[in-house]
């Protein structure tokens, strides 16, 4: 024993530093590896100003249109903003407000690092239910918050997801507490995940709908008051949001839907999906391979409750059509969704401290690599945005814009869909008419005033090809009824951004358009006025 100068002869020598930082990490090892995950999904969110997911810059034109609503003459003569309680408003209600405190590129940041946050402590939510703490396994949330639903921008959904696994942690605490506090809360949760997305307050009943059939099946299927009070929980909160459903606009997209088989093949693969095949396929096989060394040792466990909802919600997926109430991919936002809300019914007893530590370390190694890839990704397609906005110092305020695509489309499909709904950054910064701005009766809460209504895309659907414009130049009889939303491109718009083109690519029309910027994948023409 050694001799210690504040202690006298014989006392114990202290732990070196770098023992007692050992001896805090190992004994508070959740927390940390929480809090670094945190900061590594939060890192592709403030790498860039606008994220490159595909719908996102579209919607967050509009949240510009709320935000300045009454202040920005030529966004008040374009669009119109019909408040109405639809499923499809989060964005809608939080970004507005937080743009007049921070710019709308900030305020669309935060709330994208919300959807995020809300998508990593879902699981972790319901693990704590279940079992009355916290586990590390929820932990693997933070591998997979970036998938291919994510980078199609279906923020509204995906922040849904996440609320959902809150309100079916909600529901499994609350079990044995009174009836009415379990309506009043399922009710907030209910109306929460209704302005979310319609589809969020399937995925929640469906979760608790299979839960409670396990504890059914548990009890030998009895006919009891449980089932009683639990049908009438799970029911009762969801019927005032019927009459606001078949009330509301988007009631009336209800016949527009559409079954395709092929695309569950493509859904399933949105769920590891982000930019490269191969790097994708390398996180997924290490996983695995971690999974099943953990399962061989046998500390890993799944929650008897996760098997009625796979298998439930694979039948769901099944039959779900690929369109639902005039919404594409339906179906493949399914798999994301159940698989964020299994992640908390699995449960890891390591050993020892050291093999729960070397779990986390894995965890955040995978993190590093997954999101690593995508901030990479980012930062490089954050050209794209940057080109785009440098060719808005060529329009002028107030400008009509229309949209086309290149006849051969050149590009990666990440680039594609990149610059998609770029041209909706003029709204943003130039107050512009942009034919592909969402603003679809039932969807969204924007529309387009009717002296513009036929010169935009009122169905959301796809922009012309440049070879459709410029036959409708020529071909076109004056005074011949409308076709298309294009027709009177030549009279009606101001601008043409022609996307996925390559460099230096020929003037499509020379007699009608005039090249006033080549950027990068796409290219910007005036239109000559006779």
């Amino acid at each position: 024993m050694t001799a210690d100068p504040l202690h006298g002869a014989g006392a114990p020598a202290r732990p070196s530093i770098g023992a007692r930082l050992v001896d805090f990490l190992l004994e508070h090892e959740f927390a940390v590896a929480f809090w670094i995950l945190t900061a590594i999904v939060a890192v592709p969110v403030f790498a860039v100003a606008v994220p490159p997911l595909a719908d996102y810059v579209n919607h967050l034109s509009r949240m510009q249109v709320i935000a300045v609503r009454g202040h920005d003459a030529f966004l008040d003569a374009f669009y119109q903003i019909e408040w109405q309680l639809i499923p499809n408003l989060a964005m809608d209600l939080i970004v507005p407000p937080l743009d007049r405190l921070l710019d709308i590129y900030r305020a669309g940041q935060i709330f994208t690092l919300l959807t995020v946050l809300s998508l990593v402590t879902g699981p972790m939510m319901v693990h704590k239910a279940l079992h009355g703490r916290i586990n590390a396994f929820p932990l693997t949330a933070f591998v997979v918050v970036y998938n291919g639903v994510f980078l199609f921008g279906m923020m509204n959904f995906l922040l849904g997801v996440g609320l959902a696994c809150w309100g079916l942690a909600a529901w499994i605490a609350m079990r044995e507490r009174a009836l009415a506090l379990r309506l009043a809360v399922s009710a907030v949760f209910c109306l929460m995940l209704f302005v979310c997305h319609l589809y969020a307050v399937g995925l929640y009943g469906l979760a608790i709908g299979s839960f409670e059939a396990w504890a059914w099946a548990r009890r030998g299927f009895r006919l009891d008051r449980r089932l009683v009070v639990a049908l009438i929980a799970l029911i009762v909160p969801v019927l005032p949001l019927v009459p606001l459903l078949m009330g509301s606009s988007t009631w009336g997209l209800v016949r527009e839907y559409a079954w395709v088989a092929q695309s569950k093949m493509e859904g399933l693969g949105l769920v590891i999906r982000t930019y490269d095949d191969t790097h994708d396929l390398a996180v997924v096989g290490l996983g695995a391979a971690a999974l099943g060394w953990a399962l061989h040792r046998g500390i890993l466990s799944v929650h008897g409750a996760a098997w009625p909802l796979a298998g439930f919600g694979f039948a769901v997926f099944l039959a779900m059509p690929y369109t639902l109430f005039g919404s594409e991919m339906a179906d493949q936002r399914m798999p994301i969704a159940v698989l964020t809300l299994l992640l908390g019914f699995v449960h890891l007893d390591p050993e020892d401290k050291w093999s729960k530590a070397g779990f986390m370390a894995l965890i955040v190694a995978f993190a590093v690599l997954r999101v690593g890839d995508v901030t990479l990704q980012w930062r490089r397609m954050e050209a794209i945005h940057d080109d785009m906005r440098a060719s808005l110092a060529m329009v002028p305020r107030g400008a009509k814009i229309l949209v086309a695509h290149a006849d051969d489309p050149k590009g990666t499909q990440a680039e594609q869909d990149a610059i998609s709904h770029s041209p909706c950054l003029a709204t943003i910064e130039r107050s512009a008419l942009v034919s592909t701005a969402f603003a679809v009766k039932g969807k969204q809460i924007m529309t387009v005033r009717p002296a513009y209504h036929d010169r935009v895309d009122t169905e959301d659907g796809n922009p012309p090809a440049i070879s459709q414009l410029i036959a409708a130049s020529y071909t076109r009889e004056d005074g011949a009824p409308r076709d298309h939303f294009w027709d009177e491109w030549t009279r009606e718009h101001d601008f043409v951004y022609v996307l996925y083109t390559e460099a230096n690519a020929d003037n499509p029309d020379p007699d009608d358009l005039e090249l006033v910027h080549d950027g990068k994948g796409f290219q910007l023409y005036k239109v000559k006025k006779s």
